[in-house]
């Protein structure tokens, strides 16, 4: 990996990763061009005006390319009409046509879209839940069938100047890849690269990748991993980032941050589609100020003196960093203990705040050139050293070396420079041989703005387990900032303390009504504090992004509803208007109910 974007000096001063730039239907992906925000209809394509009504909606609201899913060769027939008329109306937006299982239905789209996304987990292989046993014999014949059903596509699209997207989704990844990978990032990216080496083999270089997961940890290290094998073994090609299943409101929002603030932040992606469980014109503004917010360049400018300390956390693999255990008041910090959310003394309405502890309360809070820190250092109890550069980490790390107490440190540097100024603190204490607790703090603006840029900024720490206590100030108010960093464990799946839902935004393979399905489960489900449940339209994805949900809602056909537990289907065929209360009854089962209060 000695060619990663994700180095020691790029950790600590990212910039954006550059790539060969990939045109097509009149938008750029990659190369010098803007982070590019698309999205996808809804709709079924064989009802022309309805996918056309959605694409032009999507269009006017800033969206720059539209996926529309054919999941029969008829429905990618129906877009040569799709698109006609989208034309007609005067809209030049890009048009991707969304392929599983169907290489036919590929065949087909070619002739009319813009771009084909295929997912490398099922274009050929049936996905996780093939039952097929593999042996060296068998993967050489599957990777001979791949070149002919792709290599066939890729030939299309390169006669008729098409671009390909191989996008792998962790929820589909192939019982193939998965029987010589495991589920892991290795066989999600290794599952991509096979399609590559088809598309370079027929000299085809238009294509852009993505690797999806509805757990914004996993869409971190797969891009991550990606990337250093595109860089170090092919061509710097450009990334769609996102994460898949983020769900609605707050919650899809913050989890969509964290996952693609992360990599925008790392300098990682050239274009962006935010997955929410609501209509999709929704999803347009969220994109546009994440992409915003999460700019590589708005991170504080700080200079890190050389030679730079080696990182504190591998960006390919998660763990926790390690940190002792201090007492803190009623809760202590680092160590083994579940990370905790603080809230600052100075806000009103501290103490009653909901956070677990309050700064300057619990444990006193000074700069590294406060006075009264070296006095404080000579107590028992614990003191968090705030530092805002180099040079005052150095005049502090000479104090705590004499310091009796126990310590906490956190960086507040410039605003923005959150995410590297930890990472640089994190490796910093790591060099002169202290694992004490790190606390992210952050100063953020009021409403979904200072949510999504908390879930980049901070998001992006907890997804490489830096941090073991989070105190932001969300403009002033204690209870959102309480709530925030509540949130900001959960978005991050650091930590669990309400339910947790996984669902799928709609297309035109969804079998029921999401939003007002996943109301509805919400009403009867949102007082179990520490249960996660999937809502997913569809089997393409439905079974594998359920692996971190206990339970699972899944389309399995028209008017009926297949319940799982983890990723085993326990029930099927349930009728749509039972379904939510037998999803109610199946958790009652397996003795994780409680009644609300």
């Amino acid at each position: 990996m000695s060619a990663s974007p994700i180095s020691a000096e790029t950790l600590y001063a990212p910039r954006r990763r550059k790539t060969v730039p990939v045109t097509f239907g009149g938008v750029t992906i990659g190369g010098d061009a803007p982070v590019l925000v698309q999205s996808m209809t809804t709709t079924n394509a064989r009802d022309v005006d309805a996918t056309v009504a959605e694409t032009l909606a999507l269009a006017k609201a800033g969206c720059r390319l539209v996926r529309i899913t054919a999941p029969t060769e008829a429905s990618a027939a129906a877009l040569k009409d799709v698109v006609a008329k989208v034309r007609a109306a005067g809209c030049d937006v890009a048009i991707s046509a969304d392929i599983h299982f169907q290489p036919r239905a590929a065949y087909e789209a070619v002739k009319w879209v813009d771009k084909v996304r295929i997912n490398p987990g099922n274009f050929v292989d049936r996905g996780i839940q093939s039952t097929a046993t593999w042996d060296d014999v068998s993967w050489a014949e599957a990777v001979a069938r791949v070149e002919e059903s792709f290599g066939a596509l890729v030939e299309m699209a390169k006669e008729r100047g098409v671009a390909i997207r191989i996008g792998t989704n962790h929820g589909s990844l192939s019982q193939r890849m998965v029987w010589k990978y495991g589920d892991t990032v290795e066989g999600m990216v290794e599952s991509a690269l096979e399609y590559l080496r088809v598309c370079e083999a027929h000299d085809f270089h238009d294509v852009v990748f993505s690797m999806k997961s509805s757990n914004p940890k996993v869409v971190v290290e797969a891009y991550r991993m990606l990337a250093a094998r595109l860089d170090s073994e092919f061509r710097p090609y450009p990334l769609h980032v996102g994460v898949t299943e983020a769900g609605e409101g707050e919650d899809g929002r913050l989890k969509s941050s964290v996952g693609i603030g992360a990599l925008l932040l790392d300098g990682l992606g050239d274009t962006v589609r935010v997955s929410l469980t609501e209509p999709p014109v929704a999803e347009i503004p969220v994109a546009a100020e994440l992409v915003r917010l999460a700019d590589v360049r708005n991170q504080g400018g700080v200079e890190f003196p050389k030679p730079l300390p080696a990182p504190a956390h591998d960006p390919f693999r998660f763990s926790r960093r390690a940190a002792s255990r201090v007492e803190c008041g009623p809760f202590a910090v680092g160590g083994n203990e579940p990370l905790r959310v603080a809230v600052d003394g100075s806000l009103a309405g501290a103490a009653e705040s909901g956070a677990e502890l309050v700064s300057g309360r619990d444990f006193p809070t000074f700069g590294a050139a406060e006075p009264g820190l070296e006095a404080a250092l000579a107590g028992d109890g614990p003191v968090e050293i705030r530092v805002s550069s180099p040079a005052e980490f150095e005049t502090a790390l000479g104090l705590a070396s004499r310091a009796a107490a126990p310590l906490l440190w956190s960086w507040c540097g410039p605003d923005g420079s959150e995410t590297v100024g930890t990472r640089w603190l994190a490796a910093a204490l790591r060099a002169a041989g202290r694992e004490d607790p790190l606390v992210l703090r952050a100063k953020l603006p009021a409403g979904d703005a200072g949510r999504m840029s908390g879930g980049a900024r901070i998001g992006s720490l907890l997804v490489d387990g830096i941090g073991d206590l989070v105190c932001v100030d969300a403009a002033g108010d204690a209870a959102a900032s309480a709530k925030l960093g509540f949130d900001l464990l959960q978005a991050s799946g650091r930590r669990r303390t309400r339910t947790e839902y996984i669902s799928c935004p709609s297309c035109g393979r969804t079998l029921y009504d999401l939003v007002s399905v996943t109301e509805k489960i919400k009403a009867r489900t949102s007082h179990l504090a520490d249960v996660a449940i999937g809502i997913m339209g569809c089997i393409v994805n439905g079974p594998g992004e359920m692996a971190d949900a206990d339970f699972g809602y899944v389309g399995g056909a028209p008017g009926k509803i297949d319940l799982y537990v983890k990723r085993e289907c326990v029930k099927k065929g349930i009728p749509s208007d039972q379904a939510v209360e037998a999803l109610v009854d199946l958790i009652k089962a397996h003795g994780r109910w409680k009644d609300p209060a």
